[in-house]
């Protein structure tokens, strides 16, 4: 082969390289571009799921972590105010460290304003830089999701994770290499007790990787982490932040591990992989290297739960800032020393087109009004507002100003058939546990139509006498009723608030628009003309109505 020809082809090889580099280098550009425009796009929209999420998995934080809150959200009032759907309207982180922490966030509210405030200012930081913003956008959704990643386990210690008897798979790995050496001695003997060994090994291996799967999938996502948190540390925009500095810090802890996991916990994609893990199964290396790394996340307890609280935090900051960005308008909360719920404007933010309400709620406060007039919801909006402020530092209202709080709520009461009890004792059960809490904490208490699983004359009498109790402590309590006279009785100790309807030639309209004032209105049999009901039940009911009005007296009424 002459050199020119030599030459020339020299060349098109290398043209050919570089061509193809141009257009891997053009393709990863252009997916990189892709992916930020998506980001971007997505940000300041209410999260879309296409699946329904996983509950246990995302609560899994909480779980492991909720013994040691000082005063939570209890599981009564989450239920109660449908958090777990307010939860995933805010939920659009890119990590499940992301939204564990987020979940374990909302149940957790705060008492000073310093964590607030470091919130905020992180959100604010975020808020004026939009490049970085979008760049740790891009570093958590590459992180990624992984359900029932078991991260959160590690809280509880490391020990009963690590394999028994270590020294053990080390011996194991010697003896190929002995059995090696012996074949210098008698080739037949050492060929026979290399592959003995080789067979033996290979078995443990199978087995052992087998009964750690869970804790190699938690080891997986743990690398992810790392490499997140790395890009988040170096980061110039970042730099001053302490958030940052407490990145690399808690980094420092793990400078050991990273050999260690990506053998380990890294997935066998390619050929080199799955050629290089066929080396090393029969001197069980990624099985001694288990047990090294799960030491040293054990001796890094702290670390290992700063990394995930920084990361979560920034996650959330980049969640709350989206929530906030979909919003019709939103308020930072302000925080009083007075027993007050200062509001404008305040809407349910689960609610696609709401009616928002202005109230100042000094004491105690009935909310009466009509069925399906809008009393509940209102109760409700309040209530959440007030975990949203002393949690991610977002009303939904146009001002919100009220004293530190902790929420409760006696609102869906059902039987509990699993324990053999009543409507009526699950609802005094859910009552006393709020009467309980107030001495321990300043509580704003949320009830909706208070013991209505008993007949009428002592579901009046009783609730006088437990709403007067309350107004002697701690707290402020704001009840939805339907009974007027309860405002009668209580009138004096608490304020009173009402919703209403108004009858027109189309039907039975409603504003709900709060007003001052006690309702004087009833409309249940109004409800059942308007639904269409057989006119003999509708005259039947009216004049019940009026025998009843007429002799305050149930005997009547036979």
């Amino acid at each position: 082969m002459s050199q020119s020809v030599f030459f020339n082809q020299t060349v098109l090889v290398v043209v050919i390289v570089i061509v193809v580099a141009a257009i891997v280098v053009y393709a990863l550009i252009r997916k990189k571009k892709a992916l930020r425009a998506r980001l971007d796009g997505q940000f300041g929209k209410a999260p879309l799921f296409t699946d329904k999420p996983d509950m246990t998995s995302i609560s899994s934080c909480w779980r492991h972590n909720k013994e040691e809150a000082i005063h939570p959200i209890d599981d009564i009032t989450w239920d109660d105010l449908d958090m777990d759907k307010v939860f995933l309207r805010i939920d659009s982180c890119h990590t499940s460290v992301g939204e564990e922490y987020l979940y374990a966030l909302l149940h957790t509210p705060e008492f000073c304003s310093d964590a607030l405030t470091e919130r905020e200012n992180l959100m604010l930081l975020l808020g004026k830089n939009p490049q970085l913003r979008l760049d740790l956008q891009v570093y958590l959704h590459k992180t990624g999701k992984t359900d029932h990643n078991g991260l959160s386990s590690f809280f509880d210690g490391t020990a009963s994770k690590r394999l028994k008897f270590p020294f053990l798979y080390k011996i194991l790995a010697v003896i190929p290499l002995v059995c090696a050496g012996a074949m210098f001695l008698d080739l037949k003997i050492g060929l026979f007790a290399l592959a003995l060994s080789f067979i033996s090994n290979i078995v443990v291996y199978c087995l052992t990787k087998t009964y750690i799967e869970k804790e190699l999938a938690s080891l997986r996502y743990f690398s992810a982490l790392l490499w997140c948190a790395k890009k988040i540390s170096r980061h110039s925009a970042l730099a001053s932040h302490p958030l940052s500095s407490g990145l690399k810090t808690h980094l420092r802890a793990f400078r050991k591990i990273g050999g260690k996991l990506s053998s380990v916990a890294k997935q066998k994609t390619t050929d080199i992989d799955m050629f290089a893990e066929y080396i090393k199964i029969p001197f069980l290396y990624d099985i001694i290297n288990y047990n090294k790394a799960i030491d040293i996340i054990g001796q890094n307890a702290e670390s290992f739960r700063a990394l995930y609280r920084i990361v979560g935090e920034l996650d959330t900051a980049v969640a709350v800032l989206s929530f906030r960005k979909s919003l019709p308008y939103y308020a930072r909360p302000e925080f009083a020393e007075d027993s007050v719920i200062d509001t404008e404007d305040i809407y349910h933010p689960l609610l696609s087109d709401p009616v928002p309400n202005t109230a100042r709620i000094c004491r105690g406060s009935l909310v009466s009004g009509s069925n399906a007039s809008g009393k509940s919801t209102f109760i409700k909006a309040v209530a959440i507002n007030g975990i949203l402020a002393q949690t991610v530092h977002t009303c939904t209202a146009r001002r919100y100003r009220a004293r530190f709080a902790l929420v409760l709520t006696s609102m869906a009461v059902r039987d509990d058939i699993t324990a053999g009890e009543s409507y009526f004792i699950t609802e005094l059960k859910s009552l006393r546990r709020i009467i309980q809490k107030i001495p321990d904490v300043f509580c704003v208490c949320f009830i909706d139509e208070i013991l209505r699983g008993t007949n009428t004359i002592e579901r009046i009498a009783a609730s006088a006498s437990v709403l007067r109790y309350l107004q002697t402590l701690d707290c402020l309590c704001v009840v939805a009723t339907h009974d007027i006279e309860l405002t009668r009785m209580l009138e004096g100790l608490y304020d009173n608030y009402h919703f209403g309807e108004q009858m027109t030639s189309d039907g039975m309209y409603f504003d709900y628009t709060l007003k001052i004032g006690a309702s004087r209105t009833k409309n249940a049999v109004k409800l059942l003309e308007y639904m269409e009901f057989d006119r003999r039940i509708i005259d039947s009911a009216q004049k019940l109505v009026e025998k009843f009005e007429a002799t305050q007296t149930w005997d009547t009424l036979r």
